[in-house]
């Protein structure tokens, strides 16, 4: 599993893939409503694809005042993205969470235990009845845990998939 920005496997995503809105501006906010704007967390930088597949696994925030300008990763199953106001949301997200989460810095190496530690952050915001017990180091999988990588806004699949589309028999990336 080797993970890449988005930028880096394809520079144009922006007009591209998401019709004109550049998804790494996006600010991010820390409930699940278009009205509380106190609850800002900060802002998309990047997502993370899975170079493998072409799957969109993490949104990475920088946290900007929140938590002092860290960088994070957030499963891209967590958020609901409103492309209108350029927003993407987080229900239940804590700041106790995003100071506990692993910090990301562009010179990281993201191995399984990094994801981990990332995961098992979120998981007490996730139902107790959709949470399943992962399998630990080797032979972990994403669809172990479908509720952090898959995005349910259809419209952020497609984007998904045109990349893979783009990517998928005249490359070995995907």
């Amino acid at each position: 599993m080797v993970l890449m920005k988005l930028s880096d496997c394809y520079p144009n995503h922006s007009k591209d893939l998401f019709d004109g809105h550049d998804i790494t501006n996006f600010s991010v906010y820390a409930n699940d409503s278009d009205d509380n704007e106190q609850d800002k967390v900060g802002s998309v930088t990047s997502v993370l694809v899975d170079e493998t597949d072409g799957s969109f696994r993490y949104f990475i925030v920088d946290t900007g005042f929140w938590v002092f300008g860290k960088k994070v990763l957030l499963p891209v199953g967590l958020a609901r993205l409103n492309y209108d106001k350029e927003r993407l949301y987080v229900a239940g997200l804590t700041k106790d969470q995003v100071e506990n989460l692993p910090e990301f810095n562009d010179d990281l190496k993201i191995d399984n235990d990094y994801e981990e530690r990332v995961r098992s952050i979120y998981r007490p915001s996730i139902s107790s009845a959709a949470v399943t017990q992962p399998l630990l180091g080797v032979g972990y999988s994403y669809q172990q845990e479908p509720y952090f990588y898959q995005q349910n806004d259809l419209r952020f699949r497609s984007y998904e998939q045109q990349l893979r589309d783009r990517n998928s028999p005249q490359t070995s990336r995907f």
